[in-house]
């Protein structure tokens, strides 16, 4: 079982990114634990039964490399996998940045939409 945790903004559908619902439902289903790392306000706001697709939401107390570091350390599974934006490339926000910090694996947004997993 791998652990995803998504970036929301320029990442998602609901927020300007390529990745569809629909990708991270097929991960849930396939077992892995799938997870927001991001912009839980519009997560939440603009998916009906979100708590059906995620486990797990940051809500924005620190940097995110504190936040992923926190599910590293409680959360147990056989890959941490960060997807989001590159900070300039793809986005605003230095989700790469952040997989780096904390030890994670990070898929860019279009790579994962494309099907890196």
């Amino acid at each position: 079982m791998k652990l995803y945790a998504f970036d929301v903004d320029e990442t998602l559908e609901i927020s300007g990114g390529p990745i569809k619902l629909d990708q991270m439902t097929q991960l849930r289903n396939e077992g892995h634990i799938v997870g927001i790392c991001g912009n839980w306000i519009i997560f939440v706001q603009a998916v009906t039964g979100w708590h059906d697709l995620v486990s797990f939401l940051s809500i924005g107390i620190g940097e995110k490399s504190e936040f992923l570091n926190q599910i590293k350390q409680y959360i147990r599974a056989e890959e941490y996998i960060m997807v989001g934006n590159i900070l300039g490339v793809s986005g605003a926000s230095d989700d790469k940045g952040a997989a780096e910090t904390a030890g994670w694996r990070f898929i860019k947004e279009s790579e994962f939409a494309a099907g890196a997993s």
